[in-house]
């Protein structure tokens, strides 16, 4: 089975993603990941068997970064299917009926200096 990766970012890409900059950058990150992947369920429908929506974090060599990743099976092509509806058919912009999970409050903070 050899897995591949499509990065999909953070948020819907013409949508603002959290910056390093901001305060609780990470949780705030992780929030709109998991937003986001609800998102792509809602819109695209459920994995199918092969393929998973997962929250990517870069190592810790680099600056924390936190993207939305779909891991797929290329031999199964349900799978590849998937994750190519996910990288050409992904929403654009927020859907206010889905994306509901809990999480720190949108409103964005700047660190001072």
């Amino acid at each position: 089975m050899a897995l591949d990766i499509i990065a999909l970012g953070t948020v819907p890409a013409r949508e603002a993603p959290a910056a390093a900059s901001e305060i609780d950058y990470a949780g705030r990150a992780f929030w709109q990941c998991r937003r986001f992947i609800d998102l792509l369920r809602h819109t695209l429908g459920a994995e199918p068997e092969g393929a998973k929506l997962r929250v990517r974090r870069t190592g810790p060599d680099f600056d924390p970064y936190l993207e939305v990743v779909v891991e797929f099976d290329d031999a199964n092509p349900a799978a590849r299917a998937y994750a190519n509806r996910c990288d050409r058919e992904a929403p654009t912009r927020w859907d206010r009926t889905a994306g509901t999970a809990s999480g720190p409050s949108p409103v964005i903070a700047r660190k001072a200096g």
